[in-house]
């Protein structure tokens, strides 16, 4: 992890500021943005980051004037500073070096590239930095006592003292008392026990939307929804059915399997819901990310969008995106339709909290800017209380599932654009 180091990027894009952030705070560092070239020349100063990143084109002011005016800056005049562009001209890349730029990355770029660029330079300042501190003058040695005057003839000299020798340990009765740490104890709603069996007030029928028969009526465009339940409750089989349907319907769709082999989604989605993957895939209509290969060591060289080598979500960011503009699904075209993430289970195992967090808001806010329904699945117990409502916070709605022998069964535990009807609903026959 890196040292606690200060970064400010001067980005106009929400989007890439937030894929910077994941980026960078994974490495350890602290990252500010501004939104314009102007609120950057306000704020920097101020601020006083180890390293500068400026995207070129910008508002108000643009990078080379805000490289330019921070050169004229007697503090800024030896921090780092890379320039970020898709212009890849030569003259382009001069400009930005004559008027002080110590890099220059071309977009479109990996966010692992922009995070080695990020840690050479850095450690490339540091390393001058040092350097250019001067040498130390050799401490001053303190003057020797004065010698003692010899004592008189016949005078016997001071008898010195041996040390006091170290106080003995104390008695177990005068230890300072352990502070006893008492246990956490669960509210009454958070302690697991052997769930009342539930009573489904109607079923929905094989026709029926299945998303919308639990929610009890059409799904505002946009919308995060969440599924929770614990394994063989029908998670699954809920998220596929709503794909295979809006495949049928002609809308643009997207899985990210995370938990889930891609090939085994597609065969299933092939046999059990006849939907011609192959062609829809061949049509632009839905795209697969594979998050799962990666952790069997392997990649398959027909997924188009794959993780390879270590899982980070900033590059699993970078894929999701790039798929979602592929597909139409970004905040300028607008082309909606589904998306399902499968599941976040398993990014508990890899990633602390705040980052798994801030990919769930960042995916959660890019569907609702593309009019894209994403359904979020996670599996019961593999977080605590604090992680799941924090979660719940930045849903719109929240199905809980569960089975009951054969039948699968789903409730509303909340919903915002509606008041929810929580009784249980038998969803087998959808």
């Amino acid at each position: 992890m890196a040292e606690e180091k200060k970064i400010f990027i001067a980005e106009d894009n929400p989007q890439f500021c937030e894929l910077y952030r994941m980026a960078l705070e994974s490495e350890g560092y602290k990252v500010v943005f501004a939104n314009t070239g102007k609120e950057a020349v306000d704020r920097i100063p101020s601020e006083k980051p180890d390293l500068i990143i400026l995207d070129v084109m910008m508002p108000e002011m643009d990078g080379y004037e805000v490289c330019r005016s921070l050169r004229d800056l007697p503090h800024f005049a030896l921090t780092p500073i890379i320039m970020l562009t898709a212009k890849t001209a030569d003259e382009d890349k001069i400009k930005g070096y004559n008027v002080g730029a110590d890099d220059y990355i071309t977009k479109p770029f990996s966010l692992k590239v922009l995070r080695a660029r990020v840690r050479n330079i850095l450690e490339r300042s540091t390393a001058k930095k040092v350097e250019s501190v001067p040498l130390a003058a050799a401490p001053v040695q303190p003057a020797a006592p004065p010698a003692q005057p010899a004592a008189p003839t016949g005078i016997a000299p001071p008898i010195r003292q041996p040390p006091a020798p170290p106080a003995e340990p104390a008695s177990p009765a005068a230890q300072p008392t352990v502070q006893v740490v008492q246990p956490i104890i669960l509210r009454e709603e958070e302690v697991i026990a052997t769930p009342k069996a539930a009573t489904p007030v109607r079923a929905i029928g094989p026709g029926e939307d299945l998303l919308e028969g639990l929610l009890g009526g059409s799904v505002p465009a946009g919308s995060n929804i969440l599924i929770v339940g614990p394994l063989g409750s029908g998670k699954s089989f809920l998220s596929r059915s709503v794909l295979a349907r809006a495949l049928h319907n002609g809308e643009k769709c997207m899985r990210v399997c995370l938990d889930d082999d891609p090939s085994v989604v597609r065969k299933e989605l092939s046999l059990k819901y006849r939907a011609d993957v192959a062609n829809y895939e061949g049509q632009n209509q839905i795209r697969f990310i594979d998050a799962y290969s990666w952790s069997g060591g392997r990649s398959s060289p027909q997924e188009k969008y794959a993780i390879s080598g270590t899982l980070e979500l900033s590059d699993l960011s970078v894929l999701i995106s790039e798929a979602a503009a592929e597909l139409g699904q970004t905040d300028k075209e607008k082309l909606g339709g589904k998306r399902v993430v499968d599941s976040r289970s398993s990014l508990f195992l890899n990633f602390d909290l705040s980052y798994i967090q801030r990919f769930v808001a960042y995916l959660a806010r890019s569907g609702h800017f593309g009019d894209v329904t994403t359904i979020f699945i996670i599996e019961e117990g593999s977080c605590d209380y604090q992680a799941l409502n924090n979660t719940k916070y930045i849903m719109d709605g929240v199905l809980e599932l569960r089975s009951e022998g054969e039948k699968f069964l789903g409730r509303v535990q909340a919903m915002k654009w509606a008041n929810p009807n929580r009784e249980w609903v038998d969803m087998t026959r959808a």
